[in-house]
């Protein structure tokens, strides 16, 4: 018991004196314990950090939505990683329908990691 209070001081910030007259109040029915919700966490809005162009021209690729579903991480390297952060577009890939990261230059070639065909993009 001694060790439990010990314990319950140093994780609750409270005097071992105040821990044990709570416990006796309790114990004797003086004090009802509260069930008051701890923090409520809200849960995080779903937003795309990629941006979408309006319409798909000729020699556009065709874009994604709901891109918060995907993952655009291939190349665990240094220079990858930078690559990675410059991504703001999710695309299609026109051959197998892959799910790819892209900046937003153009004209830009990409070699798809799933079938390794390479595209332009001129729009």
């Amino acid at each position: 018991r001694t060790l439990a209070i010990d314990r319950a001081s140093r994780e609750l910030g409270l005097s071992k004196s105040e821990i044990l007259s709570q416990l006796d109040e309790f114990q004797n029915g003086q004090m009802k314990p509260t069930n008051s919700p701890t923090a409520t966490h809200s849960q995080p809005t779903r937003e795309s950090n990629f941006s979408q162009q309006e319409a798909e021209k000729e020699g556009s690729p065709r874009f994604l939505e709901n891109t918060h579903k995907y993952r655009f991480t291939y190349d665990p390297s240094h220079s990858g990683k930078k690559r990675q952060s410059e991504v703001n577009q999710a695309i299609v890939c026109p051959h197998c329908n892959a799910a790819l990261g892209i900046p937003s230059v153009r004209p830009i070639s990409v070699k798809c990691p799933a079938c390794l065909m390479e595209s332009t993009f001129e729009n």
